[in-house]
């Protein structure tokens, strides 16, 4: 990170939790005992901040100045098809892409085999949707007396609030993805 952009970025922390806080930068001016259009220019990037001041700041907002600066993030993390979590559910191959950082949501992979089921799957208790994507072959999803059938590249969602089988109606292998998005009460 150049020093403009960190700069930059530590003007964005203090922003954001300043405002998540809903404090006025006239409050947090007098809470760390600065002037508010010293804030105001710190917030827009445009002036420099020292130790002391910083620790005031930080003293203020109730945090710590590693707190302001975030961590240089990855461009991303490649996950090998070996490295899957891999289950056996029914007899159908069920790989989890996702890692367990990503809670909110869930992708995995199935490998099903001709007439191969899921069995019938109960809500989990939780307020999730599930999204099924057909990549290969046909796809059948039965949701109490509901039937749906799905051929390659068609897609269906639902909550997952309902007894419901998902299986291979049809003669050869197919392959399905299903992203659960968990929901927060």
């Amino acid at each position: 990170m150049s020093g403009n952009d960190t700069s930059q970025a530590l003007a964005e922390s203090i922003k954001k939790l300043r405002t998540s806080q809903k404090m006025t930068q006239s409050g947090l001016a007098s809470k760390a005992q600065l002037s508010t259009s010293f804030i105001s220019q710190l917030e827009r990037g445009n002036t420099d901040v020292t130790f002391s001041t910083l620790t005031r700041l930080c003293a203020a907002l109730g945090t710590t100045i590693g707190h302001l600066f975030p961590a240089d993030q990855p461009s991303g993390r490649i996950v090998r098809f070996d490295e899957y979590r891999h289950l056996d559910y029914n007899g159908v191959d069920k790989y989890v892409l996702t890692r367990e950082e990503m809670a909110d949501v869930d992708v995995c992979l199935f490998d099903f085999p001709p007439g191969s089921s899921t069995g019938t799957r109960v809500p989990p208790g939780v307020d999730r949707t599930e999204l099924w994507i057909c990549l290969t072959e046909y796809l059948g999803i039965d949701i109490g007396s509901d039937v749906h059938f799905l051929k390659a590249g068609d897609s269906f969602d639902f909550a997952s609030d309902r007894t419901n089988t998902v299986y291979n109606p049809g003669p050869n292998s197919s392959r399905a993805l299903l992203v659960i998005k968990n929901h927060k009460k």
